[in-house]
């Protein structure tokens, strides 16, 4: 459990990392960008959001069985996309401020006004945002390892579960399965915390 511990946390808090910084980055070309560019930015997002994310990860995790750095980067590049919306939504509140307006019309160009102005103002609902990811990630982590869908040389709490199956009907069942499940459970309901604290409109 010790040594699985660290490979599901570290793929939970890398992968909603990947996720939310693509998801701002995008949030932010789009804020700046002209109505048409704008338009198909949130076409694309739209478009992703049809599919659902869960039947890509299984998909393509069949066939590529992914490690650590590959489980990260599935999980971040499949889950960026339902994040757009909202900060472009906190993006162009903050630009709308007068320092913002004040700061363009002094000559600062967009990313020193996104950098020193915008992102500064929007931390603490990114930083929830971040914590809603974390949860998502870690619950999509969990279910691809526990089908059997990831390298099988890394362990993880998934992993753990999916392994406890074969001894479903022993006596050991007890001390295979309920270790990874009760640390799964402990480390959403803390998240589950981390996001009640939020800013009112981001943890809904």
């Amino acid at each position: 459990l010790l040594h699985a511990t660290p490979n599901t946390v570290l793929v939970a808090l890398a992968a909603a990392a990947l996720a939310t910084g693509i998801a701002l980055a995008a949030a932010g070309i789009a804020a700046a960008a002209p109505r048409a560019l704008r338009a198909a930015i949130l076409r694309l997002v739209d478009a992703l959001q049809v599919l659902p994310a869960m039947l890509v990860l299984l998909f393509v995790a069949a066939f590529a069985r992914p490690g650590l750095a590959g489980l990260i980067l599935l999980l971040g590049l499949t889950s960026w996309h339902e994040d757009v919306r909202l900060a472009l939504t906190l993006i162009r509140r903050e630009a709308g401020r007068e320092n913002v307006q004040f700061a363009r019309r002094m000559g600062a160009g967009w990313p020193w006004c996104l950098r020193r102005h915008v992102l500064p103002a929007i931390r603490p609902a990114l930083a929830a945002l971040y914590v809603q990811n974390i949860r998502q990630v870690t619950l999509r982590g969990a279910g691809l390892a526990f089908l059997g869908l990831t390298d099988p040389r890394l362990p993880s709490w998934g992993s753990m579960m999916q392994d406890a199956m074969d001894q479903l009907y022993t006596p050991a069942w007890s001390w295979l399965l309920l270790p990874p499940a009760l640390a799964l459970t402990l480390f959403l309901l803390a998240l589950l915390a981390l996001t009640e604290t939020a800013p009112a409109g981001v943890a809904a």
